[in-house]
């Protein structure tokens, strides 16, 4: 048997061991961006009037809200394919740990809108998360035997 195969004999029928904290995790960055979202960027727009904001910060906000919700969205997706146990998702959940990481990135040099003692935890705490979870989707057999749902079995 091939290490990139799965075992034929793992076939879980349902998400279990270290993959309910994924899970979890997926649920709970879902609702904190949302959060974001509602507490931080929307109410941004209403403070003055947009036609008043000068074009940096206008471009700001609409790049923030647009990153935000496009991560909202993947989040969303890439749970739907989790509760599926579709085979993509070690992909999808992988890539996830980068952008996240990326996004980090971002807000901090770009945007700035991460101060400096937030983005050491928060940085920290991404890459903590990455070198725990990525290694485990590439190489687990709770993986593995967890996601075996193609597409066309849908």
């Amino acid at each position: 048997m091939s290490n990139n195969q799965p075992d034929k004999n793992l076939n879980y029928t349902k998400i279990g061991g270290w993959l309910i904290l994924v899970a979890i995790g997926l649920v709970l960055s879902s609702i904190a961006v949302l959060l974001y979202i509602i507490s931080d960027i929307l109410p941004a727009f209403h403070v003055v009037s947009v036609s008043q904001v000068s074009g940096e910060l206008r471009l700001y906000l609409f790049l923030d809200l647009v990153l935000n919700l496009s991560l909202l969205v993947y989040i969303i997706y890439v749970i739907v394919l989790f509760v599926k146990r579709r085979t993509a998702v070690p992909k999808f959940v992988i890539s996830l740990y980068i952008l996240n990481f990326a996004f980090i990135i971002i807000d901090r040099f770009v945007f700035k809108s991460i101060s400096e003692s937030q983005w050491i935890f928060v940085i920290i705490q991404s890459v903590a998360s990455a070198l725990i979870w990525i290694p485990y989707f590439l190489v687990s057999k709770r993986v593995k035997g967890t996601f075996v749902v193609k597409k066309e079995e849908e």
